[in-house]
C-alpha cells in the first residue's frame, strides 16, 4: 500500500470513513400525495440532502446511506415497511421451530452501468414507457426515472464538494487528485466511463443503491484496465490503488460500533470462472484484485475463486497461498463445473447467463443484476425429531431401513413443503413494498415495469438454506447401522433413549459416538445414506418453483450462527447422539469431530454427495487444517493437489481455517492472549474470542485435519 491508502485504511478501521446518514425534514403535505409519488419525492430529496464522505486523501467519493426514513436499498431494504414488519415478526423467531425469515443478498448489474451509464438506463426506461401503459406500471417507471436523474444530481453535488475541498487543501498532489475527482463526477456514473479510474468511481457511487456485492468485478473492469495499460494511461500500481479505495469503502459502510464490524462475509464477490465463450476467466485483473485486497488489513469484502477444469494449477495455488497468508480469512473456493451444470440443466438458465453468477453474503448464489429468490431458513432436523418424539409408533415396527426411510422421507417432504410455502409467504409480504432505487440496476425491472421487491427483477433461482444437514445424515446412519444392519439395539430402545434425552442410556450413546460410521469418513454405508438423502431432495425439488416462478435449489449452510442456535435450542435429542438443545451442525464439511479417517476421506465423501448438482444454493464446506500444512511448502503443495482433486471429483465448495485445537482451547480459556486468532465460522470469518460460547465449542469440536 502507498501512503495515501495507508492513511485511508487507518481512517476506515477507526470508523472515520463511515458515512452517517443526514436526517432530512420532509414536507408534511407530502402525506396528501399518492403513495408512489410521495415515496419517490422523499427519496429524491433525501439523496440530494446527503453529504459526501471525502477527505484530502480521497480520489473517490459518492457513497450514501439510507436511514429508514425513505425507501432504500435492496439488501436490507431500509425503509421498506412491509419487509421490516415481516422481519420484526419472523427473523430469528422460528415458526414451529421449522422456518424463519432471513435477509436476502443481491448484486447490481454494474456491467450495464459501465457500458451505458445512467443516461443509458434512463433511455431504457423511456423505451419501456412506450410499451407499458397501466397506471401502476407508468408510476413505477416514472418514479425510477426520477431517482435515476437524482443520482446524476448527487454525483454533481459530490463534484462540487470535491472542488471546494481542493480549493482548501495546500498539498499539490491532494489538490490535483480532488480536482480530477471533481471533473470525473461530472461524467460518471451519468455516462460511460472514459477509463479504469472512472469505471471504479462509477461502481463506488452506484454501490449506494445496493450496498452488498460487486459481483464479477474482474470481468467488467478488464476492458477498461487493458485499454488504459496498453495506452499508458495508468500503471498497475495506480489501478491497485483505485481498487483498494473501493474495497475500503465497502468495509467502511459497516459502522465500527456494529457488532458485526469484524465479521467477514457480507459484500462477497467472485473472480475467475467460466466466460460466455467457455474459457476460464481468471486473468491479470483477477490477480490484481486479489493482490489489492490482500494488502488491506480489513475483513470485508470476501472473495471467492470460481474454479473450472480449465483453471491453471498455478492459479489455484496462488489463491490458496493468498488465503494461507490472509489473517482475516477473506477467500473461499467454489466449483463452476457443478454450479454451471445446476444452473443450465436443472434451472434451465442459458449458458451465457449462467456463467454470470457470483456468490453473495455467506455463499448464496446470485447472478449479475439479480437477487436471491429466497427469504427463509429451514430446520430439516425437525423431521427426524417428529418421528422419534411425536410419531414413534409409526417407525417402531419398521422391518427394514428401506421401510423406515420411506416413513422418514414422507415426513421430510411434508416439512419441505411447509418451509417452501413459508418462503413464498415471505416473498408475498415483501412484494407489498416497492423499491425505486435498486430496481434501476437489476435486470428485468425496467423491462417488466415492476419493482425488484415484487418479482420484477431477473431472479433466476430460489435457495432456502436448509439447516441441520449433517445431523440428519448422521441420524439416518445411526438407524441403519445400529438398528437394522448390526441389530445392536431396537428402534424402541432408540426411541426411549431419545425421549429421555439419553439419560440412563449413556452407554448406548457412547457406542454410537465411538463406533458410528458417520458422514465424512468415505465409508460405503455413510456415503450411500447421504447420497440417498440428496436423491430425495432432488426428486422433491426438480420440478418445483417458487411464487415468482424461479427454480428451487437447496442450501446446506447458514451465514450466521443464531439460526443453528435458535433451531437447536428447541430441537429435542436426535439419533446422532445430539442432546436436546444442542447447536445444529454448520455446513456439510464436518461432523463435530466424527470425520476420523483424514482429509482425503472427508473430501471424497463431500464430493460424492450430490450427483444431481441440486445443492448449488448456499453450500459451505468448512475445513480445519493443522498449521503444519501451511508452514511447510511441501505439505502445502500436496494440500493444493488434494483440493484440486476434490473439485475434479465433484466437490462444490471449500473454505479453510489453519489452526491447532490446542490454540483454540487456550484462546477460549485466556482470550486476552489470542485477540488476533481468526477462524471460519460458516459463510463468514471472525475473531475466535468474539464468538459466542456455543460457536466456539462447535469450532473446537471440528476435526483438525493433519494429513
Amino acid at each position: 500500500m502507498n501512503e495515501r491508502i495507508k492513511k485511508l485504511t487507518e481512517f476506515t478501521l477507526d470508523g472515520k470513513m463511515y458515512v452517517s446518514p443526514v436526517k432530512t425534514e420532509f414536507d408534511r403535505e407530502d402525506l396528501f400525495l399518492p403513495r408512489s409519488e410521495r415515496e419517490v419525492k422523499r427519496l429524491c430529496e433525501y439523496i440530494k440532502n446527503q453529504q459526501p464522505m471525502i477527505t484530502e486523501y480521497s480520489k473517490m467519493t459518492g457513497f450514501f446511506r439510507c436511514d429508514g426514513s425513505v425507501v432504500g436499498d435492496a439488501f436490507t431494504r431500509i425503509g421498506h415497511k412491509a419487509t421490516g414488519e415481516a422481519l420484526n415478526n419472523f427473523y430469528l423467531k422460528p415458526i414451529d421451530n421449522l422456518s424463519t425469515m432471513e435477509w436476502q443478498h443481491a448484486t447490481a448489474d454494474y456491467k450495464k452501468v459501465l457500458e451505458k451509464g445512467i443516461n443509458g438506463i434512463i433511455g431504457e426506461i423511456d423505451e419501456s414507457l412506450k410499451i407499458h401503459k397501466k397506471e401502476d406500471e407508468t408510476e413505477f417507471l416514472g418514479g425510477i426515472k426520477k431517482v435515476a436523474e437524482t443520482l446524476i444530481e448527487w454525483a454533481h453535488i459530490c463534484s462540487e464538494k470535491a472542488a471546494k475541498l481542493a480549493a482548501e487543501v495546500t498539498d499539490n498532489a491532494h489538490k490535483e487528485n480532488l480536482m480530477r475527482l471533481s471533473k470525473a463526477l461530472l461524467n460518471v456514473p451519468e455516462n460511460k466511463p472514459s477509463g479504469f479510474y472512472e469505471a471504479v468511481l462509477s461502481i463506488y457511487v452506484c454501490f449506494s443503491a445496493d450496498p452488498d456485492s460487486v459481483g464479477t468485478l474482474d470481468r467488467y473492469l478488464t476492458p477498461f484496465y487493458r485499454y488504459d495499460i496498453e495506452n499508458g494511461i495508468i500503471t498497475r500500481e495506480e489501478a491497485k490503488e483505485y481498487l483498494q479505495e473501493l474495497f475500503l469503502m465497502i468495509q467502511a459502510e459497516t459502522a465500527i460500533e456494529n457488532v458485526n464490524f469484524t465479521r467477514g462475509g457480507e459484500s462477497h464477490f467472485c473472480v475467475g470462472g467460466y466466460l460466455a465463450d467457455g474459457n476460464d476467466g481468471f486473468n491479470e485483473v483477477s490477480h490484481l484484485i486479489v493482490e489489492s485486497l490482500m494488502e488491506l488489513p480489513t475483513y470485508i469484502p470476501q472473495i471467492t475463486l470460481r474454479w473450472t477444469e480449465k483453471t491453471p494449477h498455478e492459479v489455484l495455488r496462488f489463491m490458496m497461498n493468498a488465503e494461507r497468508n490472509d489473517k482475516n480469512k477473506r477467500i473461499a473456493f467454489t466449483n463452476d463445473e457443478k454450479r454451471i451444470k445446476c444452473y443450465t440443466e436443472i434451472c434451465g438458465i442459458p449458458y451465457e447467463r449462467a456463467v454470470s453468477y457470483t456468490t453473495v453474503g455467506c455463499n448464496e448464489p446470485a447472478f449479475l443484476g439479480a437477487i436471491t429468490g429466497s427469504n427463509s431458513k429451514g430446520n430439516i432436523l425437525k423431521s427426524i425429531e417428529t418421528l422419534f418424539h411425536e410419531k414413534a409408533e409409526s417407525i417402531i415396527n419398521a422391518k427394514s431401513f428401506d421401510e423406515f426411510y420411506g416413513i422418514f422421507e414422507k415426513e421430510l417432504f411434508s416439512d419441505l413443503k411447509k418451509i417452501y410455502d413459508y418462503d413464498d409467504k415471505y416473498n408475498i409480504l415483501r412484494a407489498r413494498d416497492i423499491n425505486y432505487l435498486s430496481s434501476l440496476f437489476f435486470n428485468g425491472c425496467i423491462e417488466n415495469a415492476k419493482s425488484l421487491t415484487q418479482g420484477g427483477g431477473d431472479v433466476v433461482i430460489a435457495s432456502p438454506m436448509l439447516i441441520g444437514m449433517t445431523n440428519v445424515i448422521d441420524s439416518l446412519i445411526t438407524v441403519k447401522q445400529f438398528v437394522f444392519d448390526e441389530k445392536l439395539f431396537t428402534m424402541r430402545k432408540l426411541v426411549d433413549a431419545l425421549k429421555s434425552d439419553w439419560h440412563g442410556y449413556e452407554d448406548m450413546r457412547n457406542v454410537i459416538i465411538k463406533k458410528g460410521k458417520f458422514f465424512g469418513n468415505d465409508d460405503d454405508l455413510s456415503n450411500s445414506v447421504a447420497q440417498r438423502l440428496y436423491e430425495s431432495f432432488y426428486r422433491y425439488l426438480k420440478d418445483k418453483r417458487n411464487v415468482f416462478g424461479y427454480h428451487w435449489l437447496i442450501g446446506d449452510l447458514l451465514g450466521y450462527n443464531e439460526h443453528h442456535k435458535w433451531f437447536g435450542e428447541k430441537t429435542k435429542a436426535t439419533p446422532d447422539g445430539r442432546f436436546a438443545g444442542d447447536l445444529l451442525k454448520f455446513g456439510i464439511g464436518q461432523s463435530g469431530g466424527r470425520d476420523r479417517n483424514g482429509l482425503t476421506a472427508l473430501l471424497n465423501s463431500v464430493a460424492a454427495l450430490d450427483k444431481n448438482a441440486i445443492s448449488c444454493g448456499s453450500t459451505v464446506t468448512n475445513i480445519s487444517l493443522d498449521e503444519q500444512l501451511i508452514k511447510n511448502d511441501e505439505y502445502f503443495d500436496k494440500t493444493v493437489d488434494m483440493f484440486e482433486t476434490y473439485f475434479k471429483n465433484g466437490g462444490i465448495h471449500f473454505q479453510l481455517t489453519y489452526v491447532s485445537k490446542e490454540d483454540l482451547i487456550a484462546a477460549k480459556k485466556n482470550p486476552e492472549n489470542y485477540g488476533n486468532l481468526r477462524v471460519r465460522v460458516t459463510g463468514f470469518s471472525d475473531y475466535f474470542v468474539k464468538l459466542k460460547d456455543s460457536i466456539q465449542n462447535d469450532i473446537i469440536e471440528r476435526t483438525i485435519q493433519n494429513k
